[in-house]
């Protein structure tokens, strides 16, 4: 009965791809034949899910085991890597994928997710360090992500693990209140803001702003000068993130390409990623209006941005 299930499966699966992989011969307009090839792959996932729900998790690794290894388009490769990681039952096999998607699919919109997951779960191992080597790279290389507020609060909380209340309150320091949306996360940024306020009062730390009035014992000069020490400059400088890879010979062959083509794109970092950008803004809307651009020139990314 099991057998028979699995062929049938492995038959849907094929009988699926064919018909993207006939799309995409038949087709003379790109942006189509990947929003069908998209269709059909969506499909296979779908059954995996409802595997799953029915209580056939293997059925539903073998389907998307089958589909990773089918598949050409990376943002289709992204997807099924996003499920099979969030359907798995192993957690090791679920932060292989989350790895493999932010290394070779970084433009993916579930890219953000596999960083968070990735610094969820090394928080979780209590190793605040590989925490952070993710949650950071999210909010430096996805500025407009839904995910960046929470991986804020983690980031601030694997300090506050390390018993580093120095750092851990300088990150809560340039998060207002209006930045976390209402809920769970708003009850964590209290929580945290409250941790900011007791060692203020205990080791004469204070940061601003936050939203618990501040000991009066503290010496204004001393809150002062520590708080310069923790809290970054609010000026930014915004450039367009086009790609990013994990050597200098693959970003600068990407380079080449672009600048025979008239576009001005660089290597900014001395160590992997390795980020393809274009421009340096010191306003947001500047970077808009050439990610626009870039856009009409066939080009895809994001804007990134840097304390200046």
């Amino acid at each position: 009965m099991m057998r028979r299930m699995m062929r049938d499966v492995r038959r849907r699966v094929r009988h699926l791809l064919v018909i993207a992989t006939c799309v995409v011969i038949g087709s003379a307009a790109p942006r189509i034949v990947r929003a069908q090839t998209s269709t059909a792959v969506q499909s296979v996932i779908d059954r995996a899910r409802a595997m799953v729900d029915a209580g056939n998790s293997g059925a539903s690794r073998m389907v998307l085991d089958s589909l990773v290894g089918a598949l050409s388009s990376s943002d289709d490769v992204a997807e099924v890597l996003y499920w099979r990681a969030l359907l798995g039952e192993n957690a090791a096999d679920a932060e292989s994928d989350w790895r493999r998607l932010v290394l070779e699919s970084p433009l993916s919109p579930r890219a953000p997710d596999a960083l968070l997951r990735l610094g969820e779960a090394a928080l979780v191992r209590g190793n605040s360090s590989d925490a952070r080597t993710y949650l950071q790279r999210l909010l430096r290389d996805y500025s407009d992500a839904v995910q960046r507020p929470k991986a804020t609060l983690w980031l601030a909380r694997s300090y506050f693990d390390e018993r580093d209340p120095l750092h851990a309150c300088g990150i809560m320091a340039v998060l207002t209140p209006a930045d976390v949306p209402e809920g769970e996360l708003r009850l964590q940024a209290a929580e945290l803001r409250g941790r900011c306020v007791k060692a203020a009062a205990s080791l004469a730390i204070a940061t601003t702003p936050i939203s618990v009035a501040l000991p009066t014992a503290i010496a204004p000069a001393k809150i002062d000068s520590v708080t310069k020490s923790i809290v970054k400059s609010e000026r930014r400088t915004y450039s367009v993130q086009l790609a990013a890879y994990d050597t200098r010979a693959q970003a600068t062959a990407v380079v080449k390409r672009l600048q025979k083509r008239g576009i001005a794109a660089r290597i900014d970092g001395d160590r992997k990623p390795f980020r393809v950008r274009v421009g340096r803004y010191q306003l947001r809307t500047d970077a808009t209006a050439a990610l626009a651009k870039l856009k009409k020139q066939g080009q895809s990314g994001f804007i990134a941005e840097w304390d200046s």
